[in-house]
């Protein structure tokens, strides 16, 4: 295998299952730490490999990241190193000593969770205090001059508060938002009732382009929205740009890490089936140039694309979009429910 070919260039990390809440659509069903997760030494080693390999960028997930004792020892060797190193909470234990942890650390940026106005967002989180909170947590972060981004993930009950949303991170004065979809994963393995109606895609590619045409706010479309509509070249590159669509990146340039050390090619790939090697068994290097590993997106062919997305004009490119997506909602690697490019339904045959 090429080892050129194939650098993992961004790393998502969960660094712990334990959680201080039970999410309604959390799709790693977080709240119990693992049993033996990786020590902070353990971790720290695996932060070495990474930056052997070229990673260039490492989000921390949970769980809840401030729940890992020893989190920022990990983020700061990574940053000190030269990667961007962000975390993801959902801002409820904000306090001196986090803020402390988010400067030792030296972090791009505190990504917090935010699903919605208070309604749907208490709803989501099962806490009746959360958007307080994440309301608080703004205003500290602003204080401190420490760069904040949100992250929304989209039901069916949540998708009409994205207008609303779009008026409060502007006047919080947020200056990122990634909007994604929630798979039927996890929590939500068994509520596929609940998630987004594939029809309001459309309405949120729409959505994302008009209000980065305003500049007021950089957003960004997650790896499951799309693809190739009209609006399709202003969905994820740095605002300003035009940037398409061109295929699931996991195995490619991203690679997964789980808290007792498992390796994936996305941490959205949430079944023991896409587990590839564990790291207290093999060093990353391994895993990540095995022979036969993230064969599903490594040895790709249009061939292997399904359903609604077989023989698309467009599959050589896109690939079925995003991994995750296609097998949660399809029970396929490559279909892809989501989709909403306007001549796809035409080449099906």
């Amino acid at each position: 295998m090429n080892q050129i070919e194939y650098i993992p260039q961004f790393c998502v990390w969960e660094l712990t299952l334990k959680c201080n809440m039970n999410c309604k659509h959390c799709g790693s069903m977080a709240g119990k730490a693992r049993g033996r997760e990786l020590t902070v030494d353990e971790c720290l080693n695996v932060a070495e490999q990474l930056i052997e390999l070229g990673c260039e960028q490492v989000t921390f997930i949970g769980g809840e990241v401030f729940l890992y004792k020893g989190w920022e020892k990990i983020a700061r060797k990574l940053s000190e190193n030269g990667l961007h190193v962000n975390i993801i909470t959902n801002g409820f234990l904000l306090g001196d000593e986090q803020i402390a942890q988010i400067k030792y650390a030296k972090l791009t940026n505190v990504g917090i969770s935010l699903d919605g106005m208070e309604s749907n967002h208490n709803n989501m989180r099962n806490v009746n205090t959360s958007f307080e909170k994440v309301m608080k947590a703004f205003d500290i972060f602003k204080r401190e001059k420490i760069p904040v981004a949100v992250v929304t993930s989209l039901v069916d009950s949540n998708f009409e508060d994205l207008w609303q949303m779009y008026e409060l991170l502007v006047e919080k004065g947020i200056k990122a938002w990634q909007i994604q979809i929630v798979n039927p994963m996890g929590n939500m393995a068994d509520e596929k009732n609940l998630i987004l109606d594939p029809a309001k895609v459309p309405l949120i590619t729409k959505f994302i382009r008009e209000k980065r045409e305003e500049k007021k706010i950089a957003i960004y479309a997650g790896d499951d929205i799309g693809y190739f509509d009209e609006n399709e070249p202003y969905l994820r590159g740095p605002p300003g740009t035009v940037c398409e669509w061109s295929g699931c990146q996991a195995g490619l340039r991203v690679v997964g890490i789980d808290s007792i050390g498992n390796v994936k090619g996305c941490e959205s790939l949430y079944s023991d089936e896409f587990i590839e090697g564990n790291l207290r068994e093999e060093s990353l290097s391994e895993i990540w140039f095995k022979e036969g590993n993230f064969a599903y997106n490594r040895n790709f062919d249009v061939s292997m694309l399904t359903g609604s997305c077989k023989d698309c004009d467009k599959g050589a490119i896109c690939r079925g979009g995003c991994r995750g997506s296609c097998y949660f909602t399809t029970n396929s690697k490559f279909e892809n429910l989501y989709c909403c490019y306007p001549e796809k339904k035409q080449n099906v045959t």
